[in-house]
């Protein structure tokens, strides 16, 4: 599985150089739930389910080709990705979007690669494994010298260990670029919270660096959306609480949305508003 988990963060960089060919293009065109969809998306989406298909015995149900629930709801392993993880973020060219990969067993991700090409950030999870990062510089030498290879990724990996880099004594909220909300804005006053905003699927990932500490998601979000970096904020300590069943979240249901959530840094677990949570003080 070790050896899969960087296989798949290879197959995620190679899809990140293919949505990079339309990258500060303004095309986009709308899908039926307003979201804009854009050719990066599709040409990453047909790459990853390729790839995914041609190193494992896996079916892959993606934001792009949604495997219908009937054909995925007695799967003991599915592939659930994300081709293109912020697109309203790729199409403003903040660099804050992600290709997200995870593997899903038994109703939980058991491994995840997030990865964000523009930033040159990658990280990868696999459940009893640990929580993983790389040095950007070093990887944007080895993209750029095109010494990427399995072998580099196992001997450059840096474990995330969840604790907390930030020198600031405040507490450190992520908030969405694009997805913030008034309820979002209340949770915000009421603990007194610094914000600070990234794109995409970065956000749970700065909590498991520990440069963040809280992220609470009061609007809607897909399986696909959260599945990856859900596996790389377990592993380094954290955890993704559902507002409705003050459990992580469930995977692979009849509909692909999630509730209403709030991720806590390994540093903000049985704290104060990790209880608050727990006592259903914030419902979906």
């Amino acid at each position: 599985m070790k050896n899969l988990l960087y296989q798949c963060a290879m197959i995620a960089v190679k899809s990140g150089k293919v949505a990079l060919q339309y990258y500060g293009l303004e095309d986009f065109k709308l899908k039926s739930d307003s979201s804009p969809i854009t050719q990066a998306d599709l040409e990453s989406n047909a790459l990853l389910m390729r790839e995914l298909q041609a190193h494992s015995p896996y079916q892959v149900c993606s934001e792009e080709a949604v495997l219908d629930y009937e054909k995925r709801k007695d799967l003991e392993y599915y592939w659930l990705i994300d081709p293109l993880d912020g697109t309203k973020d790729f199409l403003a060219q903040n660099g804050g979007w992600t290709i997200n990969i995870a593997l899903i067993h038994k109703k939980r991700p058991i491994l995840g690669v997030v990865y964000a090409p523009v930033f040159h950030q990658l990280f990868i999870a696999l459940k009893g494994f640990g929580s993983f990062t790389y040095e950007q510089e070093s990887l944007k030498v080895a993209l750029e010298s095109d010494n990427l290879t399995l072998m580099w990724l196992e001997e450059n990996k840096c474990k995330l260990t969840g604790e907390r880099i930030i020198e600031d004594s405040e507490i450190i909220a992520c908030d969405s670029m694009f997805h913030s909300t008034k309820e979002t804005q209340e949770f915000m006053q009421k603990y007194q919270l610094k914000v600070q905003k990234y794109g995409s699927s970065l956000k749970v990932c700065a909590l498991a660096e520990g440069r963040a500490d809280i992220y609470p998601r009061f609007n809607g979000t897909s399986e696909w959306d959260i599945a990856a970096c859900e596996i790389v904020l377990e592993e380094a300590g954290g955890v993704i609480l559902d507002c409705l069943t003050k459990k992580p979240l469930e995977y692979n249901k009849p509909s692909v949305r999630n509730h209403h959530f709030v991720a806590f840094a390994k540093s903000q677990v049985g704290k104060a508003i990790y209880r608050d949570v727990l006592d259903s003080v914030y419902k979906s």
